[in-house]
């Protein structure tokens, strides 16, 4: 079995005491394709922003093909 292409654990972010986001796990199969769907102010692009590390998270994981990337440099 391989790891999943794109993995979150517990990740949250918090601007001042605006929480964005808070503990999203979520995780990819090599070969799925996700859509992100929700209302605006929901944390879409802060979702995508963490992952694509545009931001650091305040808590929580990022992993790409079983590599952790948190908040490393797109």
């Amino acid at each position: 079995m391989s790891a999943p292409a794109l993995e979150t654990r517990g990740l949250s972010r918090r601007f001042g005491g605006l929480e964005a986001l808070s503990d999203v796990s979520l995780s990819v199969e090599p070969g799925s394709v996700l859509g992100i769907i929700g209302p605006n102010g929901a944390g879409k692009s802060t979702l995508i922003n963490l992952v694509t590390g545009h931001l650091k998270p305040s808590s929580g994981s990022v992993c790409v093909d079983g590599r952790e990337v948190t908040g490393q440099r797109p």
